[in-house]
């Protein structure tokens, strides 16, 4: 998804604990000493536990029934005790624990427990104080299953009872007493009692069962290797289990690696595609870490109701559904395969990036996630070269640099002080950005030297824990380019997005010199302060006699001048060469006009920075619209699928925010049917024989644009015909009918061309079906209506059993989005929050802010503020979300008052 160092603890009960005699530290301390240690260790640690007590194993003895409403546990932490106090400060949220002691050698000390904060910290009151060393913290328990998809929480689906984890970042605490923070990463030994016909799964495979009586038994498993809390993971209930086999040794690894695939029951024989492409991806990134696989086996999980994509879990990946389930992929879209290729490679690299090498504190989490992105990327693009994955990173960086311009965007390495900055590490910034910004220096470094960094860093920290310093010094190591620490630094500990304008100067026969000045960009209406700089590689692409060449610097202060090692004046100069520089760009308009009559000599990853560059400029009121609608011309004729659908977001800002008359927004209809009209004629709707994934997603983008935006009424006639022939009239699908890439498109187009019976139909097939791909396609396209009555219905249904809690969201989430029903999502929001929170889970309740979002003027962010101004503080997160939220509102505005009066003229007209 979302290492033996050790933490700090507070300084006054560090100056307390330190007063001790060091003749008695150990033996039980005076009653004086006692009463001081108290007191300082009394305060709790609403942030890292500290040093004074360490885990250093776990002994978990779960019984775990998915048919009833809670489950218990016995668990025993042996521990070092470093500093001796009658105070211990352990987690547990929503545990009814009804026994806890300390045994020091064969003495029992008696404790109490008590939870002192809704984080779930308690504190453990011993009957005397215990001497310095190693004891043994016992607990007896019970918890109920959570019912918010965190912790150990139950899902009921297709009539059966199951019980799944979701432990990142703070949530083990809800199924056992624990030390959870990654930096104390000890072994674990495991047991759980259940039912002798379910399914058991955790972090290693089982060596034996004992009988438990009644139907029980207890599995044993094998002793982990030292993991953090959060990467223990628990599937309980009759799942199919599908093995398949072992993936063999290879030249990294001499032993062989059980594989199997887990599913809800009756869904296993779904997992074919995933589990046949596994080998591939793991075998890639042996290769790249030239380590094996860290673990000594692999389930992959399918959750039936899941709140993220998926979970790294050591030994037992977790995913959504809808990623894993894709049969023998013959009847998946290539939106679909993909996403599973994605999300897949991102998790298995977390073996190696987190589950191996594990951050010492979440302020480190982008060594876990940016690292992830990145090398999921990379090498789902080696084991499968050609599929598109080879500019995932660099397309993901380019979307994240709108939320980095904002003025409350936080760095990539962020100061983790509270469980509210824990919750918005996961964001942006730290996947896309960080991936983006990894990128960038492996292409400065080159790809061997960058490789040599990574693989030094695995064997340095294999089994601990590391931090930024840690990394940063593998890496000049391993790279041998010390010079590299401060210009990454630069990227890590500040944040925005830089801007970097160019303007070249030829002058006769002289050297041709680009001066380059660099800032933070921001868009029209911020008050951000601009003055700020980075470390940037800067390289430099431009035209020559020959055909290009190429130029790198390091732009260190806010202006430079620099010599091109050419004879004659470029005829054109691209500010980022193929790029992998995260940052904007801006030339004059001589610089601008050459590069466009130039286009065919950048590659597609420079045609979108270019328009990247060119809409960030709009927003900035740095470029005008007749401007943008030019450069939409050229884009779209491109052969290249992502830089001819690259102006659709542009071309959905005008209509939906910029364009104040139907008479515009006709025209930005009507520019739309222009652009790709002829080109969705020659794909047509149904795919070709040895039609290559490239124009299957083509296909997907054009038909959802032309439709959308397009307001092509022949073809949406078209897709409720055959968004009818797909429903069918009774249960089953017919997947003929409709290309698998365009049905979330037709079903969304069939609900508002159709009555409300057609929508009340779809709605009771989807609440029906067990298929989660199915099951998302039909909600999403109820949730997004524009009708009054149906959007009301869906709203009724987000209290509603029958859809699940990932479910509730995306329907939430989407009305704000639709602008005919933002209003009465928002009364409904101010009256029925404690319908949806319950819903989401705690590290993604701060996101309830977004509820407003969809606004834009001041005075609608000042009535988001009043609302949730005395309620963000209680929401994980909440802050930061609600300040952002308030931003984006605001920004919207000014970007209305800038440009909407152009934009209604220039649309009309046409």
């Amino acid at each position: 998804m979302m290492r033996a160092w050790r933490l700090l603890i507070g300084a006054a009960a560090l100056s307390a604990l330190a007063a001790c005699d060091d003749d008695t530290q150990t033996q039980q301390t005076s009653t004086s000493e006692q009463d001081q240690a108290t007191v300082a260790a009394d305060a709790i640690p609403h942030g890292q536990l500290g040093d004074s007590v360490v885990p250093t194993h776990y002994q978990l003895d779960l019984t775990i029934l998915p048919t009833k409403d809670s489950f218990s546990g016995a668990v025993a932490i042996d521990v070092a005790i470093n500093e001796p106090s009658s105070i211990l400060w352990v987690h547990g949220n929503d545990l009814d624990v009804s026994d806890v002691w300390l045994t020091v050698g064969d003495q029992r000390i008696d404790a109490s427990y008590e939870q002192v904060d809704p984080t779930g910290i308690a504190r453990i009151s011993l009957d005397s104080t215990p001497p310095k060393g190693p004891a043994t913290l016992s607990f007896q328990y019970t918890a109920p299953f959570n019912g918010a998809l965190e912790g150990l929480y139950k899902v009921t689906e297709g009539g059966e009872d199951y019980a799944f984890t979701q432990f990142e970042a703070t949530s083990a605490r809800l199924a056992f007493p624990s030390f959870d923070e990654p930096a104390f990463k000890t072994p674990f030994d495991i047991s759980v009692t259940a039912k002798a016909t379910d399914a058991v799964i955790t972090a290693t495979p089982e060596v034996s069962q004992t009988e438990a009586g009644d139907g029980l038994v207890t599995r044993h498993y094998e002793t982990t290797p030292p993991l953090p809390t959060y990467l223990i993971a628990f599937a309980v209930g009759p799942l199919d289990v599908v093995d398949f086999g072992d993936l063999p040794p290879n030249e990294v690894r001499d032993r062989p690696l059980p594989l199997r695939g887990v599913a809800a029951k009756g869904k296993g024989d779904q997992l074919g595609y995933a589990l046949e492409n596994t080998q591939a991806i793991i075998e890639a990134q042996e290769r790249y870490f030239n380590v094996a696989f860290p673990y000594p086996k692999l389930d992959i999980i399918a959750v039936p109701d899941f709140a993220a994509g998926a979970m790294e879990n050591v030994g037992a990946i977790t995913y959504r559904e809808q990623l894993l389930l894709l049969g023998d992929g013959s009847q998946a879209s290539e939106g679909q395969k993909r996403a599973y290729a994605s999300v897949h490679s991102h998790e298995l690299a977390h073996q190696w990036f987190g589950n191996l090498v594990t951050p010492k504190w979440w302020d480190d989490i982008w060594l876990n996630e940016s690292f992830a992105t990145w090398m999921g990327n990379k090498s789902v693009d080696m084991a499968f070269p050609g599929r598109g994955f080879a500019t995932a990173t660099f397309r993901g960086a380019l979307g994240v640099m709108g939320s980095d311009s904002l003025a409350t965007a936080r760095q990539i390495r962020e100061p983790i002080r509270s469980n509210h900055d824990i919750a918005t590490a996961f964001d942006g910034i730290t996947y896309r950005k960080g991936g983006g910004v990894l990128a960038m220096f492996e292409a400065f470094l080159g790809e061997d030297a960058f490789r040599e960094g990574v693989r030094l860093h695995m064997k340095r920290f294999a089994n601990d824990v590391a931090d930024v310093n840690d990394f940063m010094q593998s890496l000049a190591d391993g790279a041998n380019r010390p010079d590299v620490v401060d210009a990454f630094r630069s990227f890590l500990f500040q944040p925005g997005v830089p801007i970097v304008r160019a303007e070249l100067s030829c002058d006769g026969d002289a050297i041709p010199r680009v001066t380059l000045n660099q800032s933070r960009y921001f868009p029209v209406g911020s008050e951000g302060d601009r003055d700020q700089t980075w470390k940037i590689p800067v390289c430099m692409a431009y035209g020559t006699a020959e055909g290009r060449d190429r130029f790198c610097t390091v732009l260190s202060e806010a202006e430079a001048t620099i010599e091109l090692p050419s004879q004659s004046c470029p005829a054109w100069l691209m500010p980022n060469d193929n790029g992998s520089g995260y940052y904007r760009m801006a030339l004059d308009e001589q610089g601008w006009s050459a590069l466009f009559s130039n286009f065919d000599a950048l590659n597609e990853r420079e045609a979108q920075a270019l328009l990247g560059s060119l809409s960030a400029a709009y927003r900035s009121d740095d470029a005008s619209t007749a401007t943008m609608v030019d450069a939409f011309g050229i884009l779209a004729k491109a052969d290249n699928r992502e830089v001819a659908t690259q102006p659709v977001s542009d071309l959905g800002l005008m209509y939906g925010r910029l364009a104040q008359s139907e008479a515009a927004k006709d025209g930005i209809s009507a520019l739309v049917r222009d652009l790709y009209g002829d080109r969705l004629q020659s794909l047509g709707l149904e795919a070709a024989a040895g039609e290559t994934g490239e124009t299957h997603l083509l296909r997907g983008s054009l038909v959802s644009t032309m439709a959308n935006l397009g307001k092509d009424e022949a073809l949406r006639a078209t897709l409720v015909e055959r968004a009818k022939a797909y429903l069918g009239d009774g249960e089953e699908l017919d997947n003929s009918a409709l290309d698998a890439g365009i049905v979330g498109t037709a079903l969304a187009v069939a609900v508002e061309e159709e009555d409300f019976n057609f929508a009340q139909t779809l709605l009771d097939r989807a609440l029906a079906s067990r298929d989660a791909t199915f099951r998302q396609r039909a909600l999403g396209a109820l949730a997004s209506s524009p009708a009054d009555d149906v959007a009301s219905l869906m709203r009724s249904m987000i209290g509603d059993e029958r859809v699940r809690d990932n479910e509730a969201i995306l329907i939430a989430f989407s009305q704000v989005g639709v602008s005919e029903q933002r209003e009465a999502m928002w009364e409904w929001v101010q009256g029925n929050l404690d319908v949806l929170l319950p819903r989401i889970p705690t590290w993604r309740k701060g996101a309830i802010a977004n509820m407003g979002g969809g606004f834009c003027s001041v005075e609608r962010a000042e009535e988001v503020n009043a609302f949730f101004a005395d309620k963000v503080d209680d929401l994980e997160g909440g802050p930061r979300e609600l300040a952002q939220t308030l931003e984006r509102i605001r920004l919207c505005a000014a970007l209305v008052d800038a440009k909407a009066e152009q934009v209604t003229s220039y649309f009309s007209a046409r």
